[in-house]
């Protein structure tokens, strides 16, 4: 199985605050090029997290969650935390407690430094097994699937423009212009009051599918059309896909992970 990922402070900003964990592995910061590497065995776990509350905070609390992550993958206990095989409820509670425990690590940096009192961060990921997957969400990071030549969104966002569009309001394509567009309307953070909300959607996974999991930064640079032609072209590469994201003067980070084979 390979997999494809980068995370980047984009066109316009100064810093990153995205983070990635890809099997255990955590990446942070701006990375210069995609790296790829080749994943054995099942189940595996790819993430991508967008920090919030200003850089020093946003940037540490997609840290924390990227670690509290690849805490779990680099030990035996990913294969105890997920069932064997595809159980939603129960993965779907597995994923929920390590980001209630990644919240309770941003709680004790925000006790220790008042500044970082509204961190916080929205996540999306995808839990792979060789016949199924669980596709996740909290915020308006975005997994896809590409299957029989077409592109499918997988998640929901919890944002303003979701709602709208749910409501008939805008398209898919204006929810990537709306002047709201930037409004999550839940994330995992020490601020909430009521709890985060979880979207997770199971879906079975055929030989030749493909997933593609995205910062905001990333679906919103790009065309619905456009991004579609990139995740079907089975030509394509992870540094082309950079590449056209930087051209297109994006104005956030930029973060993803691509599954393929």
């Amino acid at each position: 199985m390979k997999v494809a990922f980068v995370t980047h402070r984009g066109a316009t900003r100064p810093e990153n605050q995205d983070a990635l964990c890809v099997a255990g592995r955590v990446r942070v910061g701006c990375m210069d090029s995609p790296e790829t590497l080749e994943l054995e065995g099942y189940p595996q776990m790819l993430a991508v997290i967008d920090g919030m509350g200003g850089y020093a905070g946003g940037a540490l609390a997609a840290k924390i969650i990227a670690e509290t992550f690849s805490e779990v993958v680099e030990t035996p206990g990913l294969k105890n935390l997920f069932a064997p095989t595809l159980d939603i409820g129960e993965d779907e509670k597995a994923i929920r407690a390590l980001l209630d425990s990644s919240e309770r690590k941003m709680a004790l940096c925000a006790a220790r430094d008042p500044e970082m009192a509204q961190m916080g961060a929205v996540v999306a990921g995808i839990l792979l097994r060789e016949k199924s997957a669980l596709a996740f969400n909290c915020g308006d990071c975005r997994v896809y699937r590409v299957s029989g030549g077409a592109a499918e969104r997988l998640t929901r966002e919890h944002s303003v423009v979701q709602a709208m569009y749910e409501k008939g309001e805008i398209d898919e394509d204006g929810m990537r212009t709306h002047p709201m567009k930037n409004i999550a309307t839940s994330a995992v953070s020490p601020c909430n009051e009521d709890g985060f909300e979880l979207y997770a959607r199971a879906v079975s996974r055929c030989r030749g599918d493909a997933f593609f999991i995205c910062s905001d930064g990333v679906w919103e640079a790009l065309d619905s059309q456009r991004l579609a032609s990139w995740l079907r072209d089975p030509a394509a590469d992870a540094r082309g896909l950079l590449g056209d994201l930087l051209s297109s003067g994006c104005s956030d980070n930029v973060s993803f992970i691509w599954q393929t084979g």
